[in-house]
């Protein structure tokens, strides 16, 4: 437990540091977050496959360096990392199969396209905003949910995947993490140079839709784990496993928040 809170104690202003300054470090930070956390996905998968773990690395690189052109072509740049697995399957069968293929593309999307999001929020008008809205539907909802567990606790949520988790804790989650939302957007407001209390419905819908579906990334992630056989993705981060473990909620609730966000932006 020690180690844990310690790593948080470090991470955390590091965190909010980067996040603060932005580009072009923000997107430096998210290449390396993804770099690690897609050697971390493939460690895992090479268990029973062989990913193709060089084009993996060089698209999430180019990924980013080349970010606008590639969230502006997205389907062009999946169609090449796609063609490119494909031809080396060709000069390399037997040595890989199509299931190679799929398990070289799919933890590009997952990782580095999800983490994208959160790069995305912040360069939107009031990013810094945003972006800790994710935090608070991720991170937020996952330690209510923790302590609402250990307090009441006792109907299972998903006993094969996170034996664990339960359903007063996963409600207590949602329930929390719409609470600190609006505490986080008075406090925002009060000091902040921007007004989104007229907004205040929304930022709650979102972050409650976000904490819901952080719920199901957590285990969306475990059931990777599980089928193959791993307690955590990594250990790069003391107390608390790798990248993936730490980020898995918030994969899934980055897309959601820039989605409401972008459909509210555009009825205002």
């Amino acid at each position: 437990m020690f180690t844990r809170i310690m790593t948080s104690v470090i991470g955390i202003p590091l965190v909010i540091l980067v996040i603060v300054i932005g580009n072009p470090l923000l997107c430096y930070v998210l290449m390396a977050a993804s770099l690690v956390a897609l050697y971390e996905f493939y460690g895992v998968i090479k268990k029973r496959q062989h990913p193709m773990c060089s084009i993996g690395y060089i698209a999430v690189i180019i990924h980013y360096l080349a970010f606008d052109w590639v969230m502006a072509n997205y389907f062009i740049f999946i169609t090449l990392v796609t063609m490119a697995t494909l031809i080396v399957l060709v000069i390399r069968y037997p040595k890989y199969s199509i299931i190679d293929v799929s398990l070289t593309i799919f933890p590009v999307i997952y990782v580095a396209l999800m983490f994208s999001f959160l790069l995305l929020l912040r360069n939107m008008q009031n990013g810094n905003f945003w972006v800790w809205l994710i935090a608070i539907s991720a991170w937020g909802s996952d330690t209510f949910a923790y302590f609402t567990g250990k307090t009441i606790g006792h109907r299972k949520l998903a006993p094969v995947l996170s034996p664990k988790k339960t359903i007063e804790g996963s409600i207590g989650g949602v329930i929390g993490a719409g609470v600190l939302a609006c505490i986080y957007t008075l406090i925002y407001t009060h000091f902040g140079a921007f007004e989104v209390r007229e907004q205040m419905l929304w930022i709650v819908v979102a972050t409650v839709l976000g904490a819901i579906i952080s719920q199901f990334g957590d285990l969306a992630a475990s059931a990777v784990k599980r089928y193959y056989d791993q307690k955590d993705y990594g250990y790069i981060l003391p107390g608390h496993g790798g990248i993936l473990d730490r980020c898995d909620s918030l994969l899934f609730v980055a897309p959601i928040i820039y989605m409401v966000v972008m459909i509210v932006q555009s009825t205002i």
